[in-house]
């Protein structure tokens, strides 16, 4: 190196230099000026060694190469199985790259693996809890790691199976038992609701309270947990029994009356009612409007009726009404005024047929109190429809007609059906309601009525045992002065289902009696066969199963909500019977039976022997129409007979059986009766103020409205 290059050099590094160093070169004798020894005698290896020096003192004050860090983050630290947690890392001091690799120890898998960033998938499968720990490493320096370990929790599950039961006005109090989940849980009611006066805790899954009146009610339980998985438990329920004492029984009313027809313009009369649970504060009821009533037995009552009642033609409802505690008002019998005729002679009313396409069932109730026959029409799904009789053989369709009937809680098949009405005063409000049977989702929706021809659905639902719940009937079975039902299954479930009315509209199941002997059931009919003040049931085994039992089954009431067979209880019909119907036929104070027998076409009809037995009527069948299927029963021409009407599918007409009072029955003149469409059911009623009773056939295209002029 020569001198200049190195004079070069030095002047370089001493105006870089800190000042320290700087003074360190100054105090050198050898470089002060005029010094003794000349700059360039100083040699290479003095030079490079100076330099060295130079840069060694300029570095040693300077800190150390930083070390990178790596920290891990992620959305939660426990999850349920199958879910994904967001995991993030950060470094510092990582100037170069800023970036890490990902690694998993344990269960499940990562995805979606980013310089910084990196999904966790927890594994779907395994029991019991799971731990899993993912960890960042720094690219720059391995070294450098950071972890997190995930708590990996079975699926929630609801573990309670089912819930005991309760009083009304005693306290309730249980917890709905989960496992599995991340906390924190969110309880509720996924469907149905509880018994009125508990409620769900959503915080701790109790349900407490004190509910205030009898009944079962269905629901769901539904669970979501802090992961956002749910878990639903949807076969619940809970029964709470009534504390209500039992209070006077629900008379029921057997017809005919006697008589069953008078003419207008006639004098005074006394009519004659029988029926079972008759009190002596009983009181019969001419169009809402209480009689004179002599009693006679708890079977028997009379009252004189004033001629003025009868001074025109007309139609009357006939009930009896108990006096409360419990109580209420029998069924309506209908008492024409009119002259008797030697035929029937039915035409279409105006405005006939009412426009409600897949009409299943009709049925006749007056829901306003009015003391006209308005109709209630179940459609094959999930409506119900309100028609209000306008008095001259016209309706109007009732205001929130038609009413749409829940999904039953445990049942969620499509396409619901329903299949059957019966009207009764289920929430002793003494306003008529409705109970429907829901022949695809074994439910038997309840509908009260507003007394306005409305109806209001209560919050509970009633299962009926079965899977294909066809028909009811109600009745007071433990005479406490609440309507019970009894439904029909066909053809699987529990065959007979007896559910016991609580006053409110809500009902528990009763005990279950007198099935062994029933292979299915299609229709029951209610009556007091054996004359002990106790209603019981007359059961047809035909319908839809696939070998009918052509036979009427008799089961004789306990009066406790149980039944036993009567003796020789089965009783032969013709083939495939359906319908029945009861009512004294030939006018000797017992309850007879009418069948219908699809499959052969004929009409059985059976005389009551008064102890629970039945014979065979002279003449029985009766040959009638192809495909019998529906009944009804009434004084169609006013000749103090009771009357049949009878609905056959198979040729689309209605036939018209005249009563001879003894039994016995001819067809009218005028029947066959053509209808355009199949008659599924048929209900009578005095729909135009002639003094007749008419008839009300449901067919898939609407139903069909025919009267008798005056």
């Amino acid at each position: 190196m020569d001198t200049s290059t190195l004079l070069r050099l030095m002047s370089a590094l001493l105006k870089t230099a800190p000042t320290s160093a700087l003074y360190r070169v100054k105090a050198m004798p050898f470089l002060r000026k005029g010094g003794n020894t000349p700059l360039a005698a100083l040699g290479g290896a003095f030079v490079a060694s100076l330099v060295m020096g130079f840069v060694c003192s300029c570095s040693s004050s300077s800190p150390p190469p930083p070390q990178i860090s790596v920290q891990v983050s992620a959305s939660v630290t426990q999850t349920d199985q199958g879910q994904l947690v967001s995991i993030t890392a950060t470094t510092t001091n990582d100037s170069a790259d800023r970036v890490v690799t990902w690694s998993l120890s344990g269960p499940g898998s990562l995805v979606n693996q980013f310089s910084l960033a990196a999904t966790y998938a927890a594994p779907s499968t395994g029991s019991g809890v799971q731990t899993a720990t993912v960890t960042a490493t720094s690219v720059s320096e391995p070294a450098r790691t950071a972890s997190v370990t995930i708590t990996i929790n079975p699926l929630p599950s609801i573990t309670t199976l089912s819930l005991p039961g309760g009083s009304a006005g005693t306290a309730y109090s249980q917890t709905i038992g989960e496992s599995g989940g991340t906390p924190p849980f969110a309880w509720s009611i996924g469907y149905g609701a509880l018994p009125n006066g508990l409620s769900l805790n959503a915080g701790s899954g109790l349900i407490g309270g004190t509910p205030t009146e009898g009944g079962t009610w269905y629901f769901w339980v539904q669970l979501t947990d802090g992961a956002g998985e749910t878990a639903v438990q949807p076969f619940l329920d809970i029964e709470v029994l009534p504390n209500t004492a039992a209070g006077n029984p629900v008379p029921f009313l057997n017809q005919p009356l006697v008589p069953d027809a008078v003419a207008p313009g006639g004098p005074q009369f006394t009519l004659t009612l029988n029926g079972t649970g008759f009190l002596p504060a009983s009181t019969i009821n001419f169009n809402d409007v209480a009689l004179a009533t002599t009693y006679v037995s708890d079977k028997q009552l009379t009252a004189v009726v004033p001629a003025a009642n009868i001074a025109v033609a007309s139609t009357a409802s006939i009930t009896v009404v108990n006096p409360t505690p419990g109580g209420g008002r029998s069924n309506a019998v209908f008492l024409p005024v009119s002259t008797p005729e030697t035929d029937v002679t039915l035409s279409p009313a105006a405005g006939s047929p009412l426009s409600i396409e897949l009409a299943n069932y009709v049925v006749v109730g007056d829901f306003r109190g009015r003391g006209m026959p308005d109709l209630a029409i179940a459609q094959n799904g999930p409506q119900i429809y309100t028609m209000l009789a306008n008095g001259d053989g016209t309706f109007t369709q009732a205001a929130g007609s038609p009413v749409t009937i829940p999904r039953a809680p445990w049942n969620n098949l499509p396409n619901p059906l329903m299949s059957f009405l019966t009207t009764g005063d289920f929430d002793n409000s003494g306003k008529l309601g409705l109970a429907v049977t829901n022949m695809s989702e074994g439910n038997v929706p309840i509908l009260l009525g507003n007394g306005d021809g409305t109806f209001k659905v209560p919050n509970s639902f009633v299962d009926s045992g079965g899977s294909y719940t066809v028909s009811a009937a109600a009745g007071d079975f433990l005479g406490n002065g609440n309507l019970d039902l009894a439904v029909a299954n066909s053809p699987s479930g529990l065959p007979l289902d007896i559910v016991l009315g609580c006053g409110d509209g809500a009902f528990n199941q009763g005990p279950v009696s007198a099935n062994g002997n029933l292979a299915s059931a299609f229709m029951p009919a209610v009556g007091d066969f054996n004359g002990d003040g106790k209603l019981d049931l007359a059961v047809t085994g035909g319908g839809y199963t696939n070998t009918p039992v052509n036979a009427v089954t008799v089961l004789l009431g306990k009066g406790d909500g149980t039944f036993s067979m009567a003796p020789n209880s089965m009783f032969t019909t013709g083939s495939d019977p359906w319908a029945i119907i009861a009512a004294d036929f030939n006018g000797d104070g017992r309850l007879d039976l009418a069948i219908a027998n699809q499959d052969d076409g004929t009409v059985t009809i059976l005389l009551g022997n008064g102890d629970g037995t039945f014979t065979p009527a002279p003449g029985s069948p009766v040959t009638v129409g192809g495909g019998p299927y529906a009944l009804a029963v009434g004084d169609l021409n006013n000749d103090g007979k009771p009357d049949l009407v009878v609905g056959n599918q198979n040729d689309s007409t209605l036939s018209i059986l005249l009563g001879n009072g003894d039994g016995t029955f001819t067809p009218a003149a005028s029947s066959p009766v053509a209808l355009s469409a199949v008659p599924m059911s048929i209900a009578l009623g005095d729909f135009n103020s002639s003094g007749r009773l008419g008839v009300a056939v449901a067919t898939a295209s609407g139903v069909v409205i025919l009267v008798q002029q005056p």
